[in-house]
């Protein structure tokens, strides 16, 4: 019986638990047959559908499976990605749709005030995108999602200022608004918002529980919000890098004791933000007591005052935890005190970019832990010998460069780091090749440029730098050939430019990105040397002795985007088919001829043309004003023929001009004013690859102020100051168009020795940027403009051997000019008032003028003199003939034969002029 009755209760059992068991799965939603938690609320999906909608792009498909229609599966938006929901009650819990920045954002739009449905939503991650909207303010409704403990809107360009309704989120644990690609900037006035939150303030790390707060590439500008920042003593972590606060740094930094980090790089206190001598700070606050410091971060803080002083209010607490020191980009000035080396813990030392003066101490060479040491551009001095890296075992990366130091270590001598990092540019290291360099095999950048080194590139050069990527040797003495076995190097960048190597250029590495062997005495490339480079995007070999026509294998660069072969011996037509994505060809000074190159009209993107000094001729092209983003045309010096096409005007970017010593003829372009960067109205777009480029390109120059003058590297054309335009010696005929006084960016305007006819444009005075003007040797008539007086910036006039007439505007820029330059109204015998001698009152009589010196009554000139003056002329060109025939020698004899030319034009000049008065 007892028996029985147990049986039936175990029965009984088995039974409940199976009915349960059905009763259980019946409750759960079918899923493909099986799910753990219940589906989504449909008013959530509705509002993430709405959310959706306010995406305007989405090329990734991040929302594609947003949906409404489909499978039962489908719709359920706990399923959609970026989506997660509560296991129990189906609410959205969680929504992460973080993108991948502002050059790859993986959504578009706005965020939709739909996302106030989800009222159980605890982090929301948006960061990455382009979700600004329309007003791109952040929005208020956010404030109202009080469940919310994560809010990650990094990298969205919101501007304006930070919505008080967030101090609605009394739940709050993590907040990120910064945005480190300077997409936009949040002027935060008051945060007194952040005051009102009950949980820890904000933190950005994905570990939302830490005490840290990163405010960083914010404007906060209220007096609250600096004391806010700093009595937040349970800190560990404090980024306000790139921020922009009120005030200057407080002492009651020394009481957050719990500081681990401290990053206050490139902050800005804007209370005087016109005047940066005023807005250097010393660093006065004790910090002594910050006894768990680790890192610290002070670049370009504006710090100024003696570099020891600031180290005595560092933390040295025992044990020693400080392991970053970032000092970088300041004011510091004195010597390294040489208890620096307390800091046995530091890591990283960064000093760079400073005032330090004084040796190096030997202490720093007793930092066994540092990895990272920069002193670069100081005043430094002194001897560095192996004393100071006899205990570095862990240093990867030094620069010591731009210092007066010399580098004195033996060839033999093996460090016992392993060096990644290496610059010691502008130190002394010669003249013998810094042998000790060698057992350095990990070298990934090395930069030893302009350190004084005279002598062979080594044999175990290849090897020894086999991993290296950067090199820069340029700025040196090094002579002979280059090795042989560079091929099998890594490099991706090399720079070996001003130095006195010598024969071919051998087989480079393959993956070379970057080259300049400028300014040696190369004389070629070898057939494999030119053929190898797949990703070249510069290529810099211009003032060498590279002869014969540019190879067709540079059609094979297909990434080149710089191409400098000037001052060469290069000869025959360029190659037509050179990659479309050139921004700069400069070929100037070489013998290449052939009409004006045809490549050059897919190159859409180039900015700086330079076809000067060689032997091109034909008619410019219809299709130049194609090419819009020229920014640089020069031309000069060689036989284009034909009228300046009118489309030239529609380059809006263009700001130099150079088409000086052609044939070229017709008039001047009437529509100047589409010039837009001459006439300083746009100037939008116009600052692009050349912005960036460095001094390595080939060299500006410009008839300024009557002689040929260099202005430096392409690099300087972004300054507004070379805005110029030279169209002289050639065959211009017609009248200056009055539109000319629209460029009133103009620096230098150059249409001498031309035949223009008609008056000076009554205008010029509104082109305010004139620095030189020169209109010399023309045919123009009529008065000189009384406005020519209010050219302020004016350093240069030239006015001469023109049919002029009138008095002489009076100004004393005018004065001024005309002492310095007292041939600038020379050959124009109508002219009279001060600063002549010429009186005006017998202005009425004077007779009429044609070309230079005539009368009325014919040329009244002595033929012998002029004949004389002549002979005089052709003379000294034979002289001269044999060296015409020497590149070097062609500018030296073309200002020769000028200055000839302008003596015997003063001598029979003046005859006129005494003759003309005789005859009055």
């Amino acid at each position: 019986m007892h028996r029985l009755a147990a049986a039936m209760l175990v029965l009984l059992c088995c039974c409940c638990l199976f009915l349960a068991t059905q009763q259980q799965q019946q409750l759960q939603p079918a899923a493909g047959g099986n799910r753990a938690s219940p589906s989504c609320i449909p008013h959530e999906r509705d509002a993430l559908l709405a959310f959706k909608h306010g995406v305007t792009s989405d090329p990734g498909g991040v929302l594609s499976s947003w949906r409404r229609d489909g499978r039962h599966d489908e719709q359920d938006c706990c399923r959609w990605r970026g989506v997660r929901c509560s296991n129990r009650t189906g609410h959205v819990h969680e929504l992460r749709l973080g993108g991948g920045g502002p050059f790859r954002p993986d959504l578009a739009g706005q965020i939709s005030p739909s996302l106030l449905a989800l009222d159980h939503l605890e982090h929301l991650d948006l960061s990455g995108n382009d979700l600004a909207g329309p007003t791109g303010r952040l929005p208020e409704f956010l404030g109202s999602l009080k469940n919310l403990k994560y809010v990650d809107l990094f990298g969205i360009p919101f501007y304006g200022g930070v919505p008080p309704q967030l101090g609605n989120l009394s739940r709050l644990q993590y907040l990120d608004l910064s945005n480190s690609y300077w997409l936009g900037s949040m002027n935060s006035t008051d945060l007194s918002w952040l005051l009102s939150c009950k949980r820890k303030p904000v933190a950005v790390t994905p570990e939302p529980y830490k005490e840290e707060l990163d405010a960083s590439g914010n404007s906060f500008h209220h007096p609250m919000v600096t004391s806010w920042f700093w009595n937040i003593t349970s800190l560990r972590f404090l980024y306000l890098s790139s921020t922009s606060m009120y005030g200057q740094f407080p002492d009651a930094l020394g009481d957050m004791t719990s500081l681990q980090v401290l990053d206050l790089s490139d902050i800005y206190y804007d209370y005087d933000y016109q005047d940066d001598d005023k807005n250097m700070r010393s660093m006065t606050m004790d910090l002594k007591n910050l006894c768990n410091l680790e890192v610290l971060n002070l670049k370009s803080t504006h710090l100024y005052g003696d570099v020891a002083e600031l180290f005595r209010n560092l933390p040295r607490c025992s044990p020693n935890k400080l392991q970053e020191l970032d000092l970088g980009w300041n004011h510091l000035t004195g010597m390294l005190p040489r208890w620096i080396g307390q800091f046995m813990s530091l890591v990283v030392l960064n000093l760079g970019w400073n005032n330090l003066t004084g040796h190096v101490p030997y202490e720093i060479g007793k930092f066994s832990n540092l990895t990272h040491l920069n002193l670069k551009r100081n005043k430094l001095d002194g001897t560095i010998t192996e004393e100071h890296f006899a205990s570095a075992r862990s240093l990867q990366y030094i620069d010591l460069s731009y210092n007066a130091l010399k580098i004195e270590i033996s060839s033999d001598w093996q460090p016992p780091s392993t060096l990644e990092y290496v610059s010691f540019a502008s130190c002394q290291m010669g003249p013998l090749f810094p042998g000790w360099l060698q057992w350095n095999v990990n070298i990934t950048h090395l930069d030893i440029s302009s350190a004084g080194i005279a002598d062979r590139i080594p044999q175990w050069f290849s090897d020894a730098f086999s991993n290296v990527w950067f090199m820069n040797i340029s700025n040196n003495q090094l002579n002979g050939t280059l090795p042989a076995d560079m091929g099998s190097m890594s490099l991706l960048q090399l720079y070996l430019s001003s130095n006195k190597l010598t024969g071919q250029i051998p087989t480079l590495p393959p993956n070379l990105s970057y080259l300049d062997l400028s300014n040696n005495f190369l004389s070629g490339l070898t057939g494999h040397s030119a053929t190898r480079f797949a990703n070249l995007r510069e290529l810099s070999l211009f003032s060498n002795r590279l002869t014969g026509h540019i190879p067709e294998s540079f059609c094979k660069y297909q990434q080149l985007f710089v191409l400098d072969l000037s001052n060469n011996f290069l000869e025959g037509e360029p190659p037509l088919c050179l990659t479309e994505y050139m921004e700069v060809v400069a070929l100037s000074n070489n013998s290449l001829s052939g009409k004006f190159p045809s490549f050059l009209q897919n190159l859409t993107n180039v900015e700086y043309l330079d076809l000067s000094w060689n032997k091109f001729s034909g008619r410019l092209p219809m299709w130049i004003g194609s090419l819009t983003s020229l920014r640089v045309i020069r031309l000069s010096h060689n036989k284009f023929f034909g009228s300046i096409p009118m489309n030239i005007t529609n380059l809006a970017c263009l700001q130099y001009m150079d088409l000086n010593n052609n044939k070229i003829s017709g008039s001047l372009p009437i529509y100047l004013s589409n010039l837009k960067f001459m006439a300083n109205t746009s100037m939008v777009g116009c600052f692009q690859a050349l912005a960036i480029l460095d001094s390595r390109l080939n060299s500006l120059s410009t008839v300024w102020k009557g002689q040929e003058l260099n202005y430096g590297s392409v690099k300087r054309i972004e300054d507004t100051s070379m805005t110029s335009i030279d169209l002289s010696s050639n065959d211009l005929t017609g009248e200056i168009p009055e539109e000319i006084v629209v460029l009133d960016a103009l620096v230098n305007l150059n249409l001498s020795r031309n035949h223009l006819t008609g008056v000076i444009p009554k205008g010029i005075g509104e082109m305010r940027s004139l620095q030189s003007l020169d209109l010399s040797r023309n045919m123009l008539s009529g008065k000189i403009p009384a406005t020519l007086s209010n050219l302020t910036f004016l350093s240069y006039l030239e006015l001469s051997y023109n049919d002029l007439t009138g008095r002489i505007p009076s100004g004393v820029q005018l004065d001024t000019l005309y002492a310095e330059y007292p041939s600038m109204y020379i050959g124009n015998i109508g002219l009279c008032g001060h600063p002549l001698q010429n009186n005006c009152s017998s202005e009425r009589h004077a007779p009429k003028q044609g070309g230079l010196g005539r009368t009325e009554e014919g040329y009244g000139i002595p033929f012998f003199y002029l004949g004389l003056g002549c002979g005089f002329v052709v003379g000294t060109w034979i002289a001269f003939g044999v060296l015409l025939f020497k590149r070097n020698w062609r500018i030296a004899c073309f200002r020769l034969s000028d200055k000839l030319y302008d003596k015997v034009y003063v001598l029979v000049a003046t005859w006129a002029r005494a003759r003309q008065t005789q005859t009055d």
